[in-house]
């Protein structure tokens, strides 16, 4: 057994590293910006139309509600993009317009980006909070397995 502690624990970490293939961070921020899955990369991924969702990826089977409360990231990511383009429209429209500001014209205007932005949006939160996930809380074993299980089961 003529190996040190930390010898054996890199070796143990490289042959997990071997066996199942983890895409880059920014790999996964890039196909999440695309509506990827960031986990594979498919299109087939667990958007279903618009708004709506699938239980996991359609082709590498992997959750997309992770864990209890998950919902809540992509949620408040919606609501910060949506301030923020709020805040850059209002700046910009003021801006524009001052010093006479038509209040009737721009209320209607911002009133529609507050409602069309998370709609909009949604789904990119949504992949782009599963990436942030995916990054910092790597599947594992388990989690893949029950992934290809899944997806064994609906082939």
């Amino acid at each position: 057994m003529g190996g040190s502690f930390a010898g054996l624990v890199a070796g143990f970490h490289t042959m997990c590293e071997m066996s199942v293939e983890q895409p880059s961070t920014a790999t996964m921020f890039r196909r999440a910006l695309v509506l990827r899955c960031p986990h594979c990369g498919s299109r087939r991924t667990f958007i279903r139309r618009w708004l709506g969702r699938h239980d996991r990826c359609r082709t590498c089977g992997i959750r997309w509600h992770r864990e209890h409360g998950f919902e809540l990231g992509p949620v408040a990511l919606n609501v910060v993009v949506t301030f923020f383009v709020l805040g850059v429209s209002m700046v910009a429209a003021f801006v524009a317009t001052a010093p006479d500001f038509p209040v009737g014209a721009l209320t209607g205007a911002f009133i529609g980006v507050a409602v069309l932005v998370p709609i909009v949006v949604q789904p990119f939160t949504y992949t782009v909070w599963l990436a942030f996930d995916l990054a910092s809380r790597r599947p594992d074993e388990a989690e893949l397995a029950t992934a290809a299980a899944a997806v064994a089961h609906n082939a």
